[in-house]
């Protein structure tokens, strides 16, 4: 009996015996990926800091060509007392597609934060990741809580049905969470890596599928292309942003993090469906609509180019019908790039029973939108907002953590129009970004016929490109891929020049990418000091000498209080320079000079 016991014992041991020797082995010969979700970042003469790990994607998606883009936020890895640290998760709106560094809300948010607090140290990290879901946020979500945020704010919900994992995606992995879930977990073990990666590369090779670098990403991840409204397939993709969105904010819930939602927003004026039935007879459906028959509204409650038509129809004669219809559209549209009006309902609804606080996006997007539809005013196409629908997303957040009070003493609030003329964001960036939008609608699914294929881009036929429009090809292109360089040419251009608020957008462009280091600091304080913006060079030289801490930092900021009459305060910054060991004779005659005038 005994024996029978051991060789039992035995015999269902030793297969994961042997998986964990092939785990040991495959980890030690450095096989398959480490999904942390930061890394560390040595700075010499600095404390640690950790960065978002820019493989993690590739834990979520099959495509090996696939490589996802993130922002590379810097933050302490040991906290300090003065920092108060915000995580943004979501996908390609909280990464800043298509303008990234400074056209992403996030760090939008994070300089009006920095300027309002310059006492404390403001990290706004952003853990987007383009093309994922709430499966995503999910998986993230206890690595988050292990960097002790003072505060999560979450923009998701449009990657449900082709973001990774996805109910109609072609990174899919079955429609029920408890597997989706389950297939992440295993992801961390590399015996399960070297099964998964051998199984997708098989499967690939007997599959004719769009593939990264042919067409668009879109058409590379949407694989149900047809998704009618309410069908099982539709029913799933809301049921798993639902099921997630639960288990995460019920996870912050009981570590006490709090959290903002938004809801979120989508083209609904200017995009028409991607994919609709067809209206049959053209001719007719346009005579009805032009004599009001009733058969045109009939054909438009379940025909999704048939409710664009009639919304656009009435769009200049009556708003509210235009907007009935053109919403109708957007829900009848069976490629689901756009979100439905179910996953607002379920973000206000997990909101409301988790107690966590709504910014309602769509409402404040609809209030400054023409006609109160949403439409290209604000966004660049379906759903990816513009450098002005970026700012009102970081106005909104900004606003909202005002109104609960998560950080104290508003005196330096920063009000809409002032932050509106400051948004940190190049023009080179800028037109990179209209580049991309420029190739993306010339392609699929803007148009069908390009599938599998990519158009000629817009930039071919710009002749004699300004300076801005060249650099901007070049990154796009890939002919230079050291953005920090071009950065650093056009500072100094643009100061000769004396084009002053460019240099300025160029040096916040540079803190955002390497918040660590004094010189960017101090670019921008130079050429705050240019447009005469004294109190905002205050800003940047303060933040210049708490990194630098030498004596020439110390006197900049010293002379800046000096031409602000903060005699006090620029008596102070040299002292603390003298006593860290700082004592040239410059700094000293500064001293002396200072101390008569208080005298």
């Amino acid at each position: 009996m005994k024996k029978k016991t051991v060789f039992k014992i035995i015999s269902i041991s030793l297969p994961f015996l042997i998986i964990l020797i092939i785990e040991v082995g495959l980890r030690s010969f450095g096989y398959g990926d480490n999904y942390q979700l930061f890394n560390k970042v040595k700075v010499e003469n600095r404390p640690e800091y950790l960065i978002m790990n820019s493989d993690i994607s590739k834990k979520y998606f099959k495509n090996e060509g696939f490589h996802s883009d993130n922002q590379s936020d810097l933050f302490l890895r040991t906290k300090t007392d003065s920092t108060f640290r915000i995580f943004v998760q979501g996908a390609s709106t909280v990464v800043g597609f298509p303008f990234y560094h400074g056209g992403s809300f996030p760090r939008m948010l994070k300089q009006r934060l920095s300027e309002t607090f310059p006492g404390k140290n403001i990290e706004v990290v952003n853990t987007g990741i383009t093309a994922v879901n709430s499966y995503t946020l999910w998986d993230l979500t206890d690595k988050i809580i292990e960097q002790k945020p003072d505060l999560v704010i979450i923009y998701a919900g449009h990657n449900e049905y082709y973001g990774a994992l996805g109910v109609g995606s072609s990174s899919s992995f079955g429609s029920h969470p408890v597997i989706v879930r389950s297939y992440l977990f295993l992801k961390n073990f590399r015996f399960f890596q070297l099964l998964d990666n051998t199984y997708t590369k098989f499967l690939s090779q007997k599959k004719d599928t769009p593939k990264v670098g042919e067409t668009t990403l879109m058409e590379v991840m949407a694989k149900e292309q047809r998704i009618a409204l309410n069908s099982e397939v539709f029913q799933a993709g809301i049921n798993q942003f639902e099921d997630n969105l639960e288990k995460i904010l019920n996870t912050y819930k009981k570590k006490n993090i709090p959290v903002i939602i938004s809801t979120i927003v989508s083209n609904e004026k200017d995009i028409k469906p991607f994919i609709s039935d067809s209206i049959e007879d053209t001719k007719k459906f346009t005579k009805a609509l032009n004599e009001g028959n009733l058969e045109a509204n009939k054909l438009a409650q379940n025909n999704g180019m048939a409710a664009y038509t009639l919304g656009r129809f009435y769009l200049n004669k009556n708003q509210d019908t235009a907007k009935k219809y053109l919403h109708l559209a957007k829900e009848l549209d069976f490629l689901r790039f756009r979100a439905p009006e179910k996953i607002n309902d379920v973000i206000v609804n997990l909101a409301k029973k988790h107690h966590c606080s709504l910014v309602d996006m769509k409402a404040i997007f609809l209030s400054h939108s023409e006609k109160g539809i949403i439409g290209d005013e604000l966004l660049t196409e379906h759903l990816h907002p513009n450098i002005k629908g970026s700012f009102i997303m970081a106005d909104a957040f900004y606003n909202k953590i005002k109104e609960l009070k998560y950080l104290s003493n508003w005196d330096n609030y920063i009000s809409y129009t002032e932050a509106f003329e400051d948004i940190p964001i190049t023009q080179i960036d800028s037109l990179r970004g209209k580049f991309l939008i420029d190739d993306l609608k010339n392609s699929w699914p803007y148009d069908l016929s390009m599938s599998r294929n990519k158009p000629l881009s817009s930039y071919h036929y710009i002749q004699n490109p300004t300076y801005e429009e060249r650099r901007a090809i070049e990154i796009h292109t890939n002919q230079v891929v050291d953005w920090r360089d071009i950065m650093y040419q056009s500072y100094h251009r643009y100061n000769k020049e004396k084009a002053y608020q460019k240099g300025l957008q160029v040096a916040q462009s540079l803190i955002f990418e390497y918040p660590e280091e004094a010189e960017v600091y101090s670019l921008a304080g130079n050429m705050c000091l240019n447009l005469n913006k004294i109190n905002k060079a205050a800003y940047y030289f303060f933040k210049c000498n708490e990194l630098d801490k030498t004596s020439t930092s110390a006197q900049q900021l010293a002379s800046i209080y000096i031409k602000l009459n903060k005699m006090d305060l620029a008596k102070k910054t040299l002292l603390e320079a003298k006593k860290r060991g700082e004592n040239d004779e410059e700094l000293k005659m500064m001293l002396k000079d200072i101390t008569n005038k208080i005298n």
